[in-house]
């Protein structure tokens, strides 16, 4: 749902405080810095600001447990060449997750399931990219005045993905993983696999003080919640 729509719904205070939360989170961790659309070079274009608000339920009982407000810019009003350049990024492919979902199931393996907490704001942007201050926000005078700088990889831009790939694979690197050189999104580390779609993540693997111990160390180095055994990944119920 869009802002408007959500506002309409008989859960809009939950929305509210879910949007309350992302900008937070934004302000927080200087994702963004406010600046006076006079300021910028002649002919800067700012690009529109949108929400996309959901609500997250149980596969099986369909229950609400969360509701997300994620802060976007409006993607179709970027320029090749002047605010984005490549854009591909892989992802984990589904013949990769059954493989080792299915293996863990027969040879008693335990898993684990992570998130990266606001994942494409953990990178930095790749250049200059300005949006409008969007609802939510509020400021003395006139919004119509400002702009937010983007100082992180927020969602929505067209980059965003290939900026946050890019990001997390070098830090998966650093701290000794291997990619699987027929899937760039499958790692091995020790005894254990770790694969990652976009902002998920799951570890598989025979020890399990190691996958305790791996997530350790990817929490002092991302922002990382650990999600306790797998359930369900990517709305695939798995038990």
């Amino acid at each position: 749902m869009y802002w408007h729509q959500a506002m309409q719904q008989p859960d809009k205070a939950e929305f509210l405080k879910a949007a309350e939360a992302e900008v937070k989170s934004h302000v927080d961790n200087k994702h963004v810095v406010l600046m006076e659309q006079s300021s910028l070079p002649r002919g800067t274009k700012v690009l529109a600001s949108v929400w996309s608000m959901k609500q997250k339920r149980r596969i099986l009982s369909r229950k609400i447990y969360k509701w997300k407000a994620r802060l976007n810019c409006r993607v179709g009003q970027q320029e090749h060449g002047i605010n984005f350049w490549e854009t591909y990024s892989p992802v984990v492919n589904w013949f990769s997750i059954r493989l080792f979902l299915v293996t863990s199931i027969l040879q008693g393996w335990d898993t684990r399931q992570i998130d990266f907490v606001l994942a494409f704001p953990q990178a930095d942007v790749e250049c200059d990219i300005y949006m409008e201050v969007p609802e939510g926000f509020v400021l003395r005078g006139d919004k119509k005045k400002y702009c937010l700088k983007l100082i992180k990889n927020i969602y929505g831009t067209k980059q965003a993905g290939r900026v946050w790939n890019k990001h997390v694979n070098k830090g998966l690197l650093e701290l000794g993983y291997k990619p699987s050189i027929i899937n760039p999104y499958v790692y091995y580390r020790g005894k254990t696999v770790f694969m990652i779609y976009v902002g998920d993540g799951i570890f598989a693997g025979p020890d399990r003080g190691e996958i305790e111990t791996l997530i350790n160390e990817m929490q002092n180095k991302f922002n990382v919640t650990d999600e306790g055994d797998l359930k369900e990944y990517l709305g695939v119920l798995v038990e």
